[in-house]
C-alpha cells in the first residue's frame, strides 16, 4: 500500500478515484431523476429545483466530479425549459439593441411630434442644425 501523502490543501484526484465517480454518480442521479417518467412528480421537482439553483452544493459537486458548473446549469436550464413547452431556440440578447441614430439631430433628445417633424426635414434633405 502506498503511504503518500499530499503536500497541497487542494483536492485533486485522478479520473479513476472512487471519489470522483462517486460525485459523478450523484450528479447522474439528480440529473435521472429530473427527467425520468417514473421518478414521482415531487422528486422530480427537487432534482430541478436543485440542478437549476446554483447553490454552493451544486457548485461543489460539479467541481469535485470534474465537471464545470456554469456549462452543467445551462445545459440542464435549456433542457428542463424544453419539457416545460418553453422555445428556447430563439436567442435572447444581454444588450439592448441600439437605435439608429439621425445624422445631425442626436445633439438633443426630441420626443413626440419634434422628432417625426425633424425626421421628415431629415430625409427631405433639409438637415436641420440643433445648437
Amino acid at each position: 500500500m502506498n503511504n503518500f501523502i499530499k503536500s497541497t490543501n487542494t483536492y485533486t484526484p485522478d479520473w479513476t478515484s472512487p471519489e470522483r465517480r462517486l460525485f459523478i454518480a450523484v450528479l447522474s442521479q439528480a440529473v435521472h431523476d429530473a427527467f425520468a417518467s417514473h421518478v414521482p412528480k415531487l422528486e422530480k421537482r427537487q432534482a430541478q429545483t436543485w440542478l437549476m439553483s446554483n447553490s454552493k452544493d451544486f457548485k461543489e459537486i460539479c467541481e469535485l466530479s470534474g465537471r464545470d458548473s456554469e456549462y452543467v446549469l445551462t445545459k440542464i436550464r435549456r433542457k428542463i425549459l424544453e419539457k416545460n413547452g418553453w422555445n428556447v431556440s430563439i436567442s435572447l440578447r444581454t444588450t439592448p439593441r441600439r437605435r439608429k441614430q439621425m445624422k445631425e439631430i442626436n445633439k438633443k433628445h426630441l420626443t413626440g411630434n419634434a422628432y417625426y417633424a425633424a425626421k421628415r426635414k431629415e430625409s427631405h434633405g433639409n438637415i436641420i442644425s440643433m445648437d
